[in-house]
C-alpha cells in the first residue's frame, strides 16, 4: 500500500512538474529529427560538388601540370582525412548533445582559450566564409558552361541572394533542408559518375590529356613564378590545402547530432560519409587529370552539350554544400544563443518559443551581410594569383573585367584558409582526445585507432595548415623583388605594380586579422577569468 502511495505521489508530481516548467527551447519534436541515412547523405552533400570539379586546375598549376604529383597531393590529403575519421569515434563518444559540431569537440577536450577561439572563428569567420565564395563558385560555373560575361556587382548581389534564401530558407524549415538535399544530392550525382568515368574513356579512345606525367609542362610557366613555383614539393605543399577545400563541409552534419534520431550514430555517419567522399574524390580526380588539360569538366573533348548538361549539375550540387552549412549554421548560432555566448544572446533569447531558430538565422544572416561588405571591398583590389582570364574552353570569352578576376581569386585564397583554419581547429580536438587518454578527464568510448589516426593525421594535414602563412610571406617577398627590380623578370610575363602588392600583402593582412579575431579576445578572457579564479568552462550541457 505504501508503495501504491509513493508511486502516485511520484506520477502526480511529475504531472506538475511539467506543468509547471516551460519547455525548453531547444527541443526537437521527434518527427522534425533527422535520421542515419540522411545524415550519411549530409555528409556527402556538404562535402562533394564543388572542390572536386573547382580545384583540380588549381593543383595543376601549382604542379606545373605534373599529372604523378597532382595525384600524390590528392592521395596525401585522402590519408590524412580517412587517419582523421578514425579518431571521431572516441572523439564523438564523449559528447551526448552537440549542436556546436566541432567547436563542441573543442570545448569538451581543449581548455577554455582554445575553445574561445574556435568559437569566434566559427561564428564570425567560418560560415559567412562559406556564404560568400559558394555563390560566387555557382556562378563561375554557369561562366565556364555558357561562356558570359559579367560585371563585378552583379555577381556579388546574385551570390548575395542566393545565401540570403539558404540561410533563411533551410534555416527556418528542417523539412525543407531535408527536402532541398536529397533533391540536389540525387541531382549532383550525374556529374560525379559522369566524371568518374569519361575521362577514362577518352584516355581509352586516344583523346586524353597532353599534360606531362612529371614536372613540368612550360604551359603552365606563363604566369609570374612565386614562392609555389620554385620546387615540384612546395607544389605539393601548396596543393594540400586547396584539397582540404574539397572535403571543407563533412563537420557541417556533426552539428546535427542534437537532432539525429539516434545521436549516438553521427561518428558512423561521418566516417562512412568521409570514405565515400574520398574514393569518388579520387577516382573523379583521376579521371579529370587522364582526360582534360585543366583538369575542369570544361577540358573534356566531348559534344558541348554533354558538358553543359554535367556543369548545371555541378552548379546545382555547390547549391548542397551551401544547404548543409545552413543547416548547420541554424542549430550552431541557435545553441550560442542558448547558452548566452553571443552578444546580446538575453535579448535575442527572451524572443525565442520553444524549438522556433528565427533569432539563429537572424544572427547569422546580420553577421554574413557584414562580412559580405567586407569581403566584396577587399576582393575587388585582389592580386589575382588564379591566373583569372580568359573562360576555359571559351576562346576570347572573359569572366569579366579585371575586378571579376581578383575577386574570384580571392574567393580562392578566403576557401583555402577557411578550409585550413577549420580543419586546425578538429586537428585541437584531436590532440586533446589524445591528451584525454592521460587524464580520463573525459569519460568516452576509447578507440584503438585514436592515437594512430591522430598522429598520423596530424603530421599531414598540419604540414598544409602551417604551409599557408609561409607561401603568403613568400609570395609578397617575390612580388616586391619583381618590382624593385632584385629579382629579374621571366619573358613573357606582365610586370608587377603597386596593385600587385597591394594584393599580394592583404593576403597577410587577412590572415592576420583572422588570427586576431579568433585569438585576442580569448586570450583577454582567459586572462581575466584567471585574475578572477576561474579556469575552467562548463560541460553541463554537453
Amino acid at each position: 500500500m505504501a508503495a501504491n502511495r509513493n508511486h502516485h505521489t511520484l506520477q502526480k508530481l511529475s504531472k506538475s512538474l511539467k506543468k509547471a516548467s516551460p519547455s525548453p527551447i531547444n527541443v526537437i519534436p521527434a518527427k522534425k529529427k533527422i535520421g542515419f541515412v540522411s545524415a550519411i547523405s549530409l555528409v556527402i552533400g556538404s562535402s562533394i560538388g564543388a572542390g572536386i570539379f573547382i580545384k583540380n586546375h588549381e593543383i595543376l598549376n601549382n604542379v606545373h601540370g605534373s599529372i604523378l604529383l597532382a595525384v600524390l597531393c590528392w592521395l596525401i590529403a585522402v590519408i590524412g582525412i580517412l587517419a582523421l575519421a578514425l579518431t571521431l569515434p572516441e572523439i564523438c563518444s564523449g559528447i551526448r548533445n552537440n549542436n556546436q559540431g566541432i567547436i563542441g569537440w573543442v570545448r569538451k577536450f581543449n581548455n577554455k582559450l582554445f575553445y574561445m577561439s574556435s568559437k569566434n572563428f566559427m561564428t564570425y569567420l567560418h560560415i559567412s566564409i562559406y556564404y560568400f565564395i559558394m555563390p560566387f563558385y555557382l556562378v563561375m560555373t554557369l561562366q565556364e558552361t555558357f561562356g558570359f560575361s559579367i560585371q563585378w556587382y552583379w555577381l556579388v548581389l546574385i551570390s548575395f541572394g542566393i545565401s540570403t534564401w539558404f540561410i533563411w530558407v533551410t534555416g527556418l524549415s528542417t523539412r525543407a533542408a531535408n527536402l532541398q538535399n536529397w533533391i540536389i544530392t540525387i541531382i549532383k550525382f550525374l556529374p560525379i559518375v559522369f566524371a568518374a568515368i569519361a575521362g577514362f574513356v577518352l584516355l581509352g579512345m586516344g583523346k586524353g590529356t597532353d599534360n606531362n606525367w612529371w614536372y613540368p609542362v612550360e604551359v603552365y610557366d606563363n604566369h609570374l613564378p612565386l614562392f609555389g613555383d620554385r620546387l615540384p614539393f612546395l607544389g605539393v605543399l601548396s596543393s594540400i590545402p586547396a584539397i582540404f577545400f574539397a572535403f571543407d563541409g563533412f563537420y557541417s552534419a556533426a552539428g546535427i547530432q542534437g537532432v539525429m534520431k539516434e545521436p549516438r550514430k553521427i561518428s558512423l555517419a561521418l566516417g562512412i560519409g568521409m570514405a565515400i567522399v574520398s574514393t569518388l574524390d579520387i577516382v573523379i580526380s583521376l579521371s579529370l587529370l587522364l582526360g582534360t588539360h585543366s583538369g575542369k569538366l570544361s577540358g573534356l573533348n566531348l559534344a558541348p552539350w554533354v558538358f553543359q548538361v554535367a556543369n548545371i549539375c555541378v552548379a546545382i550540387g555547390i547549391l548542397g554544400i551551401i544547404n548543409g552549412v545552413s543547416v548547420y549554421s541554424v542549430h550552431y548560432y541557435h545553441d550560442l544563443i542558448i547558452h548566452n555566448e553571443i552578444p546580446l544572446a538575453h535579448w535575442l533569447k527572451s524572443r525565442s518559443r520553444n524549438h522556433n531558430h528565427t533569432m539563429g538565422v537572424l544572427v547569422s544572416y546580420v553577421i554574413t551581410s557584414f562580412w559580405f561588405i567586407i569581403f566584396t571591398v577587399v576582393g575587388l583590389f585582389f592580386l589575382n594569383t588564379g591566373q583569372y582570364g580568359e573562360i576555359p574552353g571559351w576562346s576570347g570569352h572573359h569572366y569579366g573585367d579585371g575586378y571579376i578576376n581578383n575577386l574570384y581569386s580571392f574567393a580562392d585564397l578566403l576557401g583555402n584558409w577557411n578550409a585550413a583554419l577549420a580543419f586546425a581547429i578538429i586537428m585541437f580536438a584531436v590532440i586533446g582526445a589524445m591528451h584525454n587518454r592521460k587524464t580520463h578527464k573525459i569519460q568516452v568510448t576509447r578507440s584503438k585507432f585514436l592515437m594512430h589516426g591522430g598522429i598520423i593525421s596530424l603530421i599531414l594535414i598540419g604540414t598544409g595548415i602551417l604551409f599557408i602563412p609561409v607561401e603568403s610571406v613568400g609570395n609578397l617577398i617575390y612580388i616586391i623583388g619583381y618590382y624593385n627590380g632584385s629579382i629579374p623578370y621571366p619573358t613573357g610575363v606582365p610586370h608587377v605594380n603597386q596593385t600587385d602588392i597591394f594584393g599580394a600583402s592583404s593576403q597577410i593582412v587577412m590572415l592576420l586579422i583572422f588570427l586576431g579575431i579568433m585569438f585576442i579576445p580569448g586570450i583577454v578572457r582567459t586572462l581575466n577569468d584567471h585574475q578572477k579564479g576561474i579556469d575552467k568552462i562548463s560541460h553541463k550541457h554537453y
